[in-house]
């Protein structure tokens, strides 16, 4: 079976072989005994470009058309025929309705107007639009019954630290630790009460540090000598000029406290986590064709590519194709046993 005749599954096999684990070896590892080498991702795309852009409008093309994409079935398949090797193998492996958009509209630059499709703003793991929420341990950050300027005034601002990663909370009566915040976050999660009110029918407002105040209660109270809590997110002050992260006022005198529970930052990128797991040795019989199965990867992993090895010393032994499953080689001695293994390489995307 020669490689432009190669399966789907086979193709999609080598293209994420080559994007997740980088030039995988795929030849067996024997001396005088040259081996059929499996063309690069690319080659492979350009070789197979019919069976690949049958699978993408296979799968997607139903579902972009009818996403308000702009773009009809008829269309996409024109585009991918179209398309360089980067892009198509970029397409193949999108993943997702977005991913597939924004892949066709990248490779569209510069085309007409017309021709560009409409895409989505943000993709799943854009560190520029997406949040990720980390909980805490629940921990206060602020408390004006022992500090932070004390109690609140009626009409008054006070601007606080929502997270301090090299510091800690004291001065605003909070820990004396950094509450587990190791970044500075767009967002927080935090439970504000108020305590020892004042007045009737009040309201505290917080807000981001540096905005407007907006028209718009967090916590209302009704009379005197109340305690009432909300758990809000609150976005924080971003950019340059942050000298405090979110600001806070009180219609009338009341105390705050404030105990964070988690907090929204932008996605950290991990590298892809990869092993291998080797089959044990099998022995090739004289004049012979074996089969060598891949091992199956462990729990959360997926087979990315192979590896294909066997003894050195043995001229007429090589191997004769990887397959999906498994590594043949042939035997062409009559006197001399062949030692074969196939190595499976196994990734995952870990978690944040």
């Amino acid at each position: 079976m020669s490689t432009c005749t190669m399966a789907w599954r086979g193709v999609r096999q080598t293209m994420l072989a080559a994007v997740c684990a980088g030039a995988l070896a795929t030849g067996a590892a024997h001396a005088q005994a040259p081996l059929r080498v499996v063309p690069n991702a690319l080659v492979s795309i350009d070789q197979n470009r019919a069976t690949v852009v049958d699978r993408i409008v296979a799968e997607w093309g139903d579902r972009l058309a009818g996403a308000d994409a702009g773009i009809t079935v008829l269309q996409l398949r024109a585009t991918l025929n179209a398309m360089r090797a980067d892009y198509l193998l970029a397409a193949s492996v999108a993943g997702s309705l977005d991913g597939l958009r924004n892949v066709v509209a990248s490779s569209l630059v510069g085309a007409p107007p017309e021709q560009e499709l409409r895409v989505a703003t943000k993709v799943l793991g854009d560190t520029a639009d997406d949040l990720v929420y980390t909980p805490v341990t629940p921990c206060r950050i602020l408390d004006s019954r022992s500090a932070g300027g004390g109690v609140l005034l009626a009409g008054q601002v006070r601007n606080w630290l929502a997270a301090n990663p090299a510091g800690n909370f004291s001065a605003q009566g909070g820990a004396a630790t950094n509450c587990g915040i190791p970044v500075k976050p767009a967002a927080v999660m935090v439970n504000l009460t108020i305590a020892n009110t004042t007045g009737a029918a009040n309201f505290l407002t917080a807000w981001p540090f540096g905005l407007a105040r907006p028209n718009a209660a967090t916590l209302n109270w009704t009379g005197a000598a109340q305690q009432i809590a909300n758990a809000v997110i609150v976005p924080l002050c971003t950019g340059g000029g942050c000298t405090s992260d979110f600001s806070t006022f009180a219609s009338a005198q009341t105390d705050l406290i404030g105990d964070v529970l988690g907090y929204f930052a932008a996605p950290v990128a991990t590298a892809m986590d990869c092993t291998t797991v080797a089959s044990g040795s099998t022995a090739i019989p004289v004049s012979s064709d074996t089969a060598v199965a891949l091992p199956a990867c462990t729990a959360g992993y997926t087979r990315t590519g192979s590896a294909c090895a066997g003894t050195s010393g043995v001229p007429s032994a090589y191997l004769l194709e990887s397959t999906l499953s498994s590594c043949v080689f042939r035997n062409l001695s009559a006197v001399a046993t062949y030692n074969a293994t196939a190595t499976s390489i196994c990734c995952r995307i870990p978690g944040r």
